[in-house]
């Protein structure tokens, strides 16, 4: 017996003539915890991850329709969903098989076909094939499986048979089909809402009833089904291509916070329906917009939207993934150049201090190296709390906050005059540290379209360190501007300099 997680939430009056919300409850899964809590809308609260299979889990991420480019509202969405996979993947050593479905099919990529006096398969092939060039500039993972809806026609038909026979949709004289809200009581479970359905036609017997078959319209594309001719609908897409290849059971379904009513709560409703059960999706995971200072939501409609490749222009991805990590995946993102400012200025830190490690444990002391046990201790600390606080919903804006502690501490230690030469511990918090990011999907690389050779940086950064020094002692303020200067001009060939009484360090932008 699976055990049920009552759901806290406040009874909403309905103005429409609907059936009211029947509160339901989240089922916990059978199966073996991993340690990990996740938030889960339908319990309102965070829930423990349980999985049938220790060690493996299936995800499924609503993917692009693909009518435009994408922009920095997916690109937020997209990244923030890989860095959770890669937690589940690297910090947990889940198994974890990813799918994402794009959409081919749609009326908007029909309408920009028709504009375009193209082949909507042709529009369709062009953005997809963008959008995974502008994924991998983010460095976001592809998924093991990507299914498109024009591959899967005759499962999305099958799919929709079987609800129809079961009684939960129905066929209208048109030939569109429609799923009967009124017969699945748990309708409305993701918002607990229903007063927000699809616009009402002649055809639907209820307002909250959406199409999981369009009928054939002339002059757009169609296929042959027993009920009539017509094309899948947006929403039944998903569960058709999912069931296919995970079954009855989804351990984690993920997308845009603008899903999670009503594309994901339909989902939920015709899939359960379809496997005749009470729970498909196990966990919902849904990301927060990101917004433009002052505005709303990223999006085309707002006509706000900033593009992959202007942002890449202007931020390395490793930026933006900063940015990412530093807020929290289930709350909106205000995109703003203060961000951008503050995510870059957080990633130079990581940066100087893995160089400064590097020149610590290589400099020319003679004393031996000893251990620094309280240093060791900080260590350990941060690396059970990163643990703990990843395992509390993926909270990696803490983490981050933790390994800047740690740098600080470490910072203090290198940088005493006349101190005792502490090289493990050093170079430990640096590989741990290294390794944090990296398991973030951060590439902590320089940037390549720097022409200036580094051996050439070094020799500059070496010099101007020496007379800045000198500068210090004689308090001559007139080369010491002269410094800045050069110090600034770096900047304009994307090198930042830390200056330091003992070794000086840079990184590229």
């Amino acid at each position: 017996m699976r055990k049920i997680v009552p759901v806290f939430s406040r009874k909403l009056s309905h103005v429409c003539s609907l059936k009211p919300y029947k509160e339901t409850k989240w089922m916990m899964p059978n199966g073996n915890p991993i340690g990990a809590y996740v938030y889960n809308c339908v319990a309102d609260q965070k829930v423990p991850v349980i999985l049938n299979d220790p060690n493996i889990a299936t995800w499924y991420s609503c993917g692009p329709t693909v009518y435009d480019s994408a922009h920095l509202g997916h690109a937020s969405c997209y990244v923030k969903i890989d860095i959770l996979q890669r937690i589940l993947k690297e910090f947990f050593k889940i198994k974890l098989v990813t799918a994402m479905g794009v959409t081919d099919i749609d009326d908007k990529i029909i309408k920009k076909a028709k504009e375009t006096k193209s082949d909507f398969r042709t529009i369709a092939k062009q953005y997809e094939h963008e959008f995974w060039l502008d994924m991998a500039s983010l460095n976001i993972e592809k998924p093991l499986i990507v299914v498109r809806v024009s591959d899967h026609v005759n499962t999305i038909e099958t799919f929709i048979q079987k609800i129809i026979e079961s009684g939960m949709a129905y066929v209208t004289k048109d030939g569109s089909v429609y799923f009967d809200t009124v017969k699945y009581n748990a309708y409305g479970k993701l918002q607990k809402m229903q007063d927000a359905g699809e616009p009402a036609d002649q055809y639907k017997r209820n307002k909250m009833d959406f199409t999981l078959w369009k009928a054939h319209k002339p002059g757009e594309p169609s296929w042959k089904a027993s009920w009539g001719e017509g094309r899948p609908g947006w929403h039944i897409e998903c569960s058709a291509m999912v069931s296919k290849f995970f079954g009855s059971q989804l351990d984690f379904h993920a997308g845009g916070i603008d899903l999670q009513f009503p594309h994901h709560e339909n989902e939920e409703a015709q899939s359960c329906s379809f496997h005749n059960t009470r729970q498909w999706a196990n966990y919902w995971i849904h990301i927060g917009h990101l917004q433009l200072k002052g505005d709303n939501k990223m999006s085309k409609s707002l006509k706000n939207t900033v593009s992959i490749p202007q942002m890449l222009s202007q931020h390395s991805a490793d930026t933006f993934r900063m940015a990412c990590l530093m807020s929290n995946y289930r709350y909106p993102m205000e995109y703003s150049d203060e961000l951008m400012k503050t995510a870059e200025s957080v990633l130079h830190k990581f940066k100087f201090f893995l160089k400064d490690a590097y020149n610590y444990v290589n400099n020319n002391a003679t004393e031996n190296g000893d251990y620094k046990y309280q240093l060791l201790d900080s260590l350990q600390n941060v690396e059970e709390l990163n643990l703990k606080v990843l395992r509390s919903d993926f909270d990696t804006a803490s983490c981050i906050n933790n390994l800047l502690n740690l740098v600080i501490k470490t910072n203090r230690l290198m940088k005493l005059e006349n101190s005792e030469f502490y090289p493990i511990p050093v170079l430990l918090i640096a590989e741990y540290i290294t390794n944090v990011l990296t398991k973030f999907g951060l590439k902590l690389q320089e940037s390549s379209d720097n022409e200036v050779p580094n051996n050439l940086i070094d020799t500059l950064v070496e010099f101007r360190h020496t007379v800045r020094l000198n500068a210090l002692n004689r308090k001559d303020k007139e080369l010491l501007s002269a410094c800045d200067i050069v110090r600034d001009q770096m900047k304009a060939i994307k090198v930042q300099i830390n200056d330091s009484e003992k070794t000086p360090s840079w990184v590229l932008k």
